[in-house]
C-alpha cells in the first residue's frame, strides 16, 4: 500500500479526519491513485458523522480502478452511508449491486435488510435475517429448527389450517 495512504490511515485512527483528508487530497491527481484516495477521504467523513459530505468520494472512488477488495468496501460504504441519510431507495440500489457483485459477503445483509425495512418491505428483511441466521448459525437449538425457519421465512403470513 501507498506510504501516503498509510500515514491517512493513521491519521484518521487518530481522530485527525481533516489532516488525512489533506494528505489525500495530495493523491487525487496521481491517476492509480486516485480512487483508492477517494475511499479513503469517504471513510474519514463517515468515521467523522459527515456522511453526507462521504457520498461524492464513495462515486468517484467507484468511477475508478479498484482493487476488488476495495470496490466491495465502496460500494458496501455508499449503500449503508445512504441508508444512514435516509435515501433509503437509493440505499437499496447498492445494496443490490454489492450483493450481485459479491454475494458471498454475508456482512452486507444485515445493513441490506435495515434498508428493506426502512423502505417498509419488512417481510423481505425477515426473511433474508431469517435466511441468515440460519446459514451462519452454530447454535445447536435454533439449527434443530433450521428446516421450519426457512419454510416461514418464504412466507410469514401463511398459516396452515
Amino acid at each position: 500500500m501507498d506510504k501516503t495512504i498509510q500515514q491517512a490511515i493513521a491519521l484518521r485512527s487518530d481522530g485527525k479526519f481533516e489532516q488525512s483528508r489533506q494528505l489525500l487530497a495530495t493523491l487525487l491527481e496521481q491517476e492509480p491513485l486516485k480512487a483508492r484516495a477517494h475511499l479513503h477521504i469517504a471513510w474519514s467523513y463517515d468515521n467523522q458523522g459527515l456522511e453526507s459530505q462521504a457520498v461524492q468520494h464513495y462515486h468517484a472512488a467507484l468511477a475508478g480502478e479498484l482493487e476488488a477488495t476495495e470496490r466491495f468496501d465502496a460500494l458496501f460504504g455508499l449503500a449503508s452511508t445512504l441508508r444512514s441519510l435516509g435515501q433509503y431507495q437509493e440505499a437499496a440500489v447498492w445494496f443490490e449491486k454489492t450483493l450481485a457483485l459479491f454475494p458471498d459477503c454475508r456482512e452486507v445483509k444485515p445493513f441490506y435488510a435495515m434498508c428493506l425495512y426502512n423502505l417498509g418491505k419488512h417481510k423481505q428483511a425477515i426473511e433474508l435475517l431469517l435466511n441468515l441466521l440460519v446459514e451462519t448459525t452454530n447454535d445447536e437449538d435454533i439449527l434443530t429448527y433450521q428446516r421450519a425457519i426457512k419454510l416461514y421465512a418464504q412466507d410469514l403470513d401463511r398459516t396452515w389450517s
